[in-house]
């Protein structure tokens, strides 16, 4: 009772007009490569329902084979979008590769004259690319659960509808076709593909939209310069008091803004990223960095004795003098506050607080050198200047 003509200008309708959504999308957003890739591929498969048409009024090999080559082109290319999406590297290989094998495995038998051979493994090569496809969004669920795993069920639904198509066209058509063949696997999974694009197009524009908004908040939590927490996400990691153990440490460039003015801007910035780096080695796990100032950062290190936090701000202090020394060619040094929760524990605004009384102690003594804040009314201690 379906006219197949017409669900296959209803399909391809669908993905020329969502493959214009996504042309859109990526223009307003050129971060999301992957939005570019997904439209080219409903491009391909738009246009090879238009052959697929063509052969269902005129059959003929070179229709069927422009068609199928088209549609896994297209697949290949979703695949690759997916992939894109996931690990934010070059689809272009993948997409190479998923279309030359299932391009050639389905056009051989085509070659021979053998086109009922050709329409099942095209419909296998088609639902091993929408199950590769579905897996790819399967793995990248961490990202946006929801989104990620209803594109997977429906990647992997419309897959599974074209198996019986396959195995159809074998049984009751045989190795060689006059036009598409008509079964009710081939009706329900026409019907399924129509309405599963504007889902699939909703939801890959919703999975742009969530990344977007994921990138502007880590965004607004990174210090652009040195890649480390800002101030605002340091204290939002630690608004809970910290374990009796924990360490707070705040850093200070000595002379900075002499380096500054001696040296330029963007030696400046040089140097505050080479203290980044010396900060982020051998961090411990769970501990956070951050810039908090011009040339002002902090660590907070939960679960930590003060000796080993010690040694620890030390070893941060004589690395950025040696990284200083090697990569910038600057005589640099830096100073450190630091305060220890203590028994009974403090918060860590209490906890940052003491470790500044405690860089302020440095430099005054000198500069280049660790000061820790007395967790009780007495003397600082000291390390350091050497």
């Amino acid at each position: 009772m379906l006219d197949f003509a017409s669900l296959l200008v209803a399909i391809g309708f669908a993905t020329a007009f969502l493959s214009v959504i996504l042309f859109a999308a990526w223009k307003t957003s050129r971060r999301d490569g992957f939005l570019l890739t997904c439209a080219v591929g409903a491009v391909l498969i738009a246009v090879s329902v238009g052959f697929s048409t063509i052969d269902s009024f005129h059959p003929s090999s070179w229709a069927l084979g422009i068609a199928f080559g088209l549609l896994l082109a297209g697949e290949a290319n979703l695949y690759g979008s997916a992939a894109q999406f996931r690990l934010g590297l070059s689809p272009w290989r993948r997409i190479a590769t998923a279309t030359v094998v299932s391009g050639t495995l389905t056009l051989l038998p085509l070659l021979f004259g053998f086109s009922g051979i050709a329409y099942a493994v095209g419909f296998l090569a088609s639902a091993v690319l929408l199950f590769l496809i579905s897996h790819q969004f399967w793995e990248a669920r961490q990202q946006a659960p929801m989104t990620t795993l209803t594109i997977a069920a429906l990647y992997l639904l419309v897959g599974l509808s074209f198996l019986p198509r396959a195995v159809l066209v074998l049984l009751n058509d045989g190795i060689v076709v006059t036009g598409p063949p008509r079964n009710w696997a081939q009706d329900l999974s026409i019907m399924l593909v129509i309405g599963a694009i504007p889902a699939l197009g909703a939801l890959t524009m919703a999975l742009s939209q969530i990344r977007t908004a994921q990138a502007h908040r880590r965004e607004a939590l990174t210090d652009p310069l040195t890649g480390l927490m800002n101030r605002r996400a340091l204290f939002d990691a630690h608004e809970a008091e910290p374990p009796p153990s924990g360490a707070a440490i705040l850093f200070d460039i000595d002379e900075f803004k002499t380096i500054n003015d001696t040296h330029g801007h963007a030696m400046g910035d040089r140097v505050i990223a080479l203290f980044a780096k010396a900060l982020k080695h051998d961090l411990p796990a769970n501990a956070s960095a951050a810039r908090i100032g011009g040339e002002e950062f902090a660590l907070i290190l939960p679960d930590t004795a003060l000796d080993d936090a010690l040694r620890h701000a030390d070893a941060v202090r004589r690395r950025f003098i040696d990284l200083a020394a090697k990569e910038a060619g600057l005589p640099c040094t830096a100073s450190a506050g630091l305060a220890a929760s203590g028994a009974n524990g403090i918060s860590t605004d209490r906890m940052l607080a003491d470790a500044d009384r405690a860089l302020y102690e440095a430099k005054r003594a000198g500069r280049n050198r660790v000061v820790v804040a007395p967790l009780q009314a007495s003397s600082p201690a000291e390390i350091g200047s050497g």
